[in-house]
């Protein structure tokens, strides 16, 4: 098949007008003017006019639990005022809400041409209700601010939650043989750990994490040096 789009952008190179991509099952095997590709490739054509046609977009860290937050809190000249407004929101959600407000965000991705996301999530518990639409990670958001001594249960009880979540969406998932590779590729859910930020996980926590990480070779990902009063956290013992 050759795909043609008024602007083809490639990975390597710079945009082609009237451009064009050549596809042979589920590989890319040719990108070029539409005039050379169709040339030199048969197959049918479709033809997207004046749009253009790039590689998926890949979201490599989000917090779809919090969709339905959109213009709900207005920007904060402090992080920290910000944060307070944010929990002052999410305290008026249910689990119902969320798991809305997560199916939302997956469908608003893979809208804008969003092919892989990684998703940190305080509610492991709801990965089984969800049928991703697209690539996903997901990551058990980890805080122990206000119970340190805490860190390695919090760690395990949410590998535990993520491992049955995992293995429950994998029993959901349909599983006639004739459907592509691609499609179970979409089904088969991935996981990580997140520990979320230098000020509210703890020294345990982290090494926790990443003793998983490198026994399970799974991902880690984190908050880093997001605010001015993080730094000041940081570097001078100061700020709110």
């Amino acid at each position: 098949m050759i795909i043609r789009a008024r602007t083809v952008v490639p990975m390597d190179r710079a945009p082609i007008e009237n451009g064009a991509v050549a596809v042979s099952g589920n590989r890319v095997v040719a990108i070029g003017a539409f005039n050379e590709i169709k040339a030199r490739n048969a197959g049918n054509h479709l033809d997207l006019g004046e749009k253009v046609l790039l590689p998926g977009l890949i979201n490599a860290h989000c917090h779809l639990d919090y969709t339905c937050l959109r213009g709900k809190i207005p920007p904060h000249e402090s992080f920290t005022d910000w944060i307070r407004a944010i929990n002052a929101e999410k305290s008026k959600l249910s689990l119902k809400d969320y798991l809305a407000s997560i199916n939302d965000g997956f469908q608003e991705a893979k809208r804008f041409g969003t092919t892989t996301i990684a998703n940190l999530t305080a509610f492991p518990e709801l990965i089984p209700q969800v049928q991703p639409p697209i690539r996903t990670w997901w990551f058990a958001e980890l805080i122990d601010i206000r119970a340190p001594e805490r860190a390695d249960e919090f760690v395990d009880s949410a590998i535990d939650a993520l491992r049955s979540s995992m293995a429950c969406a994998d029993i959901s998932a349909p599983s006639n043989r004739s459907r592509s590779r691609k499609i179970a590729a979409l089904q088969t859910p991935q996981w990580g750990l997140a520990p979320h930020a230098m000020f509210t996980a703890s020294k345990d926590l982290f090494r926790r994490c990443e003793e998983i990480a490198q026994k399970n070779d799974i991902l880690l990902t984190t908050h880093l040096a997001e605010s001015r009063e993080e730094m000041a956290m940081f570097r001078h013992r100061t700020g709110p």
